[in-house]
């Protein structure tokens, strides 16, 4: 999330804070049990846009290691408070530090979809190089054509920003940066919004 989007995805993710996370660990993410279950006991995964650890609760449960990284101070500290058996850590996804191949799988979940169209690509090579040689990489973004600012009640009514793609599109994107897709799929919303679609893709390194 890079210059001024970085900031304001913070700053409206701080802004939105407990109530955003009360309303949204209600939600269910249905590849996440598919994802735990790909990975051997103690397998280490990045949760790129943790929250408040929602997800990484879940595959803590299922004996991996997490680390998890979000833009929001307040998220942040919420995840540490509720997953004390986790690392996390905030910051900006294009401005990650990690060595190189320290991650067995990574799992972005309605991230992709907040930065600029022109720095996916860069996110998608951060990514790569974090990954281990094998690792999967699972992410969700929104069905779509171009960007734009939305507000909506599950945001406050507070401007977010979205970037829209086509599961070609996106697929394109990760075969570009040297994943190969494995598996992708489309589905309606959990909030039941009739005008949201989802696409899902899992891609290895």
């Amino acid at each position: 999330m890079a210059n001024a989007t970085y900031k304001e995805i913070r700053d409206v993710y701080n802004k939105l804070g407990k109530q955003y996370l009360k309303d949204a660990v209600f939600l269910q993410p249905v590849e996440r049990l598919p994802f735990r279950n790909t990975f051997q006991k103690g397998a280490h995964i990045l949760d790129i846009g943790c929250a408040g650890g929602r997800d990484a609760a879940y595959f803590i449960k299922g004996g991996m290691r997490v680390t998890g990284i979000d833009a929001s101070d307040v998220f942040i500290e919420e995840a540490k408070k509720s997953v004390p058996q986790g690392t996390f850590i905030q910051g900006d996804l294009l401005e990650m530090k990690f060595p190189p191949n320290t991650f067995d799988g990574v799992w972005a979940q309605a991230v992709l979809l907040h930065l600029k169209r022109k720095d996916v690509p860069k996110a998608l090579k951060k990514i790569y190089k974090v990954l281990k040689p094998g690792g999967l990489l699972h992410i969700r973004v929104k069905k779509g054509v171009g960007e734009e600012y939305v507000k909506e009640k599950l945001s406050g009514w507070n401007d977010r920003f979205y970037t829209y793609f086509s599961k070609k599109e996106i697929e394109g994107m990760l075969r570009e940066q040297g994943f190969k897709v494995t598996y992708s799929g489309i589905f309606p919303d959990q909030h039941k919004r009739k005008n949201i679609t989802w696409i899902a893709v899992w891609a290895k390194k």
